[in-house]
């Protein structure tokens, strides 16, 4: 048995054109593993969601789907303090769902209205809560067992052990059109019911004769990776792949096993690999013997953890419709104050977000079509976020 170190560098690997390689999965070898739960309130809340990540010796996780299931119920009273009849209350409800998790790019939103009226109520009698001038709707649905559907395909930071959490946050509000001159009382109940899918393509080939494969991140963006290959022979060959979204992998470098080797043995190999990317990053060894048979290591996954930088996300960018929205964290919650400035230096729209992960914008005829710089300024921590906005 010998054990002979391969320090990898650019001088020593084979020529070779990187290549991209999606999983394929027929209809036989498609599964799926399910979780789910349901939480009860009272139409404001926020709730977290615990589940397994996926276990990746079970396959190749192809997506992921996040299915919350919406059951909403309103009631409320309206009562007219106007000396005149209205003709034409009208009571708006909306609904807003938003799902942030740390294994999410951006947080999921549902948004969802209806509306109830019109309402004929007489001129104020002075009589609260009674008479021709109050209406009182009981509890009805706003939203009975309404599914939302969302597929994530960036399914790397879902990929592993440990678990993945979803911080879910509802919001239930109303708007009353006619008259401001008013007394109304609304509530609600809901239920969610949250569901998450694994679909993945089941194992079909047998492991690689790779063992201890590891991955560790050191200084400067740079990842350590090592394998140990057993029964080694000079006919088989290796090749190191990288994904940032579990699904995609691209060659990082190929490597021969030893040449003239004359008899089997356990080898050690190692690559260092300069990343840039900012979230986690999926690594595995494919090998391949002479007689073409793939094989592939178990996956080593590294929290490639940059420093973030102070953009400001905005999607969509460039906008052209009405509204854009801007994401100040996906999973810290804060109070933000919005400016959005000409290439002048002008202040053109001033905005304030409180408690908010996501803000929305409007980019109506104040805003034509050209570049801006948008600054977010956290008012708690005083931190900074700019990024460009494109109008067309």
């Amino acid at each position: 048995m010998k054990s002979i170190l391969w320090q990898a560098t650019l001088a020593v690997l084979l020529l070779y054109t990187p290549s991209v390689v999606r999983a394929q999965c027929s209809a036989a070898t498609t599964k799926t593993i399910s979780y789910d739960t349901t939480v009860y309130g009272y139409g404001n809340a926020e709730h977290a969601f615990t589940f397994p990540k996926f276990n990746a010796a079970l396959g190749t996780l192809l997506e992921v789907n996040i299915a919350p299931e919406i059951t909403l119920n309103y009631s409320f009273q309206l009562e007219n303090k106007e000396l005149i009849p209205i003709s034409n209350y009208r009571v708006k409800t909306y609904r807003d769902d938003e799902i942030s998790s740390a294994s999410l790019l951006t947080p999921l939103t549902n948004n969802y209205q209806k509306t109830y009226g019109p309402y004929l109520l007489l001129a104020a009698d002075g009589l609260l809560g009674a008479g021709l001038d109050f209406f009182s709707q009981p509890l009805t649905y706003v939203m009975n067992h309404v599914k939302v559907n969302y597929t994530v395909y960036n399914v790397a930071d879902f990929i592993g052990s440990g678990t993945v959490k979803f911080d879910y946050t509802s919001t239930t509000s109303s708007a009353v059109l006619g008259s401001i001159n008013n007394l109304f009382n609304g509530s609600a109940v809901d239920t969610i019911g949250f569901k998450i899918t694994y679909k993945y393509c089941q194992v079909t080939m047998l492991p690689a004769n790779i063992t201890t494969f590891t991955a560790r991140k050191g200084l400067d963006a740079m990842v350590d990776l090592k394998w140990i290959t057993q029964n080694e022979t000079n006919t088989r060959k290796y090749e190191l792949q990288k994904s940032n979204d579990g699904l995609s992998y691209t060659a990082v470098a190929q490597f021969a096993a030893k040449a003239g080797a004359a008899e089997t043995g356990t080898y050690t190999h190692q690559y260092r690999f300069q990343t840039s990317d900012t979230r986690k990053v999926i690594f595995r060894v494919q090998q391949t013997d002479k007689d073409g048979t793939v094989k592939y290591s178990p996956l080593r996954i590294v929290d490639a953890d940059n420093a973030a930088d102070n953009r400001l996300l905005i999607y969509p960018n460039p906008v052209s419709s009405a509204a854009t929205t801007l994401m100040f964290s996906n999973t810290i919650r804060g109070s933000w104050q919005v400016c959005i400035y000409d290439v002048s230096g002008n202040i053109i729209q001033r905005y304030q977000f409180n408690n908010a992960l996501t803000g929305k914008i409007n980019a109506d005829a104040t805003l034509k079509r050209g570049i801006y710089m948008v600054k977010a300024i956290n008012i708690l921590t005083q931190e900074i976020l700019t990024s460009r906005l494109a109008v067309q």
